[in-house]
């Protein structure tokens, strides 16, 4: 039965349903100089985080550097990412090369309260449609009742998931897909294949606007870390239904994701830095930040915190 509030909803004329459009953090991981993992940092950072009205982080995922932990590691990650966002919030990464060891880590992130959890397709080796299926089945099954995401990443992995085979995902339990590295074209085309009720997210922060105008119920973002507020700009433009709204936002969008390069590691933990929130070093073999991208982030941080 409806509570009070949905059904008033329901039964007002006025009412309207604003288009799902969810923001969603993926939030970097914080290490100290020598390259530990910073536990209180990670929850200072991840509690500033939270403090945002986000609808949700992606923790320990490829912005927080998931291939770099080892498993105590992440799952102090993780354990972070529960204290500051809570099971609704927090989407715990739990992917890995093979299915042992992401059923463990499953496992492990329900047993600690997770709710909703993602996994990264299997990686390193290109695996078939029927080991992919495979692998979420035993996922889905560890999960126990947790929601469980698939996290599809092509250009990362070498897994292609074939855009027809979300309904196979979901036959086993999958509840919805995080699409990074795709053409606009190619997620578009997974909207079309996704069956009723299963949801789909993008990591392609520019696309967010026509990812939910076109029926996608929201973006997974590295670069809303950094620069928050254009993000929330647009998604109350796009519930709000205002167009010329929704275009400032974008333009602004996509002058962030320049200017962290697109969710680069190193510009990311610049960003956090300069705004005084625990970052520390990238652990993975990355380039460095020019300087003059430096400056050119601080002066973007000044300008929204005028």
């Amino acid at each position: 039965m409806p509570s009070p509030e949905n059904l008033a909803a329901l039964t007002d004329p006025t009412a309207s349903a604003a288009p799902r459009s969810d923001l969603i953090t993926a939030v970097p991981t914080p290490f100290l100089a020598d390259g530990a993992l910073d536990v209180p940092g990670t929850k200072r950072l991840f509690a500033a985080l939270a403090a945002r009205d986000v609808d949700g982080a992606f923790v320990a995922g490829t912005t927080g550097e998931f291939t770099t932990l080892d498993d105590d590691e992440r799952l102090a990650v993780l354990d972070a990412g529960l204290e500051a966002f809570g099971a609704e919030r927090a989407y715990l990464h739990v992917g890995a090369a093979h299915v042992r060891h992401a059923v463990k880590l499953t496992r492990a992130a329900v047993a600690m309260g997770g709710r909703k959890l993602a996994a990264i397709t299997p990686y390193y080796f290109p695996a078939p449609l029927d080991a992919v299926v495979e692998y979420f089945r035993q996922v889905v099954d560890a999960a126990d009742d947790a929601a469980v995401y698939a996290y599809l990443f092509t250009a990362r992995t070498w897994t292609a998931v074939p855009h027809d085979a979300l309904a196979a995902l979901a036959e086993v339990g999958v509840a919805g897909v995080k699409i990074s590295g795709e053409s606009d074209e190619s997620v578009a085309t997974y909207l079309a294949n996704a069956p009723a009720g299963f949801e789909v997210l993008s990591g392609n922060d520019i696309a967010y606007g026509e990812l939910v105008r076109a029926g996608g119920q929201g973006i997974i973002s590295g670069v809303s870390s950094v620069f928050p507020q254009p993000f929330l700009n647009l998604r109350a433009a796009l519930r709000a239904g205002d167009d010329d709204a929704v275009s400032v936002a974008t333009a602004d969008v996509a002058r962030a994701v320049g200017l962290v390069r697109a969710g680069s590691l190193t510009h990311l933990k610049a960003g956090l830095e300069l705004q005084g929130l625990p970052a520390g070093p990238v652990r993975a073999a990355v380039e460095t930040i020019p300087d003059e991208d430096r400056a050119a982030i601080a002066g973007e941080l000044e300008r929204w915190n005028q």
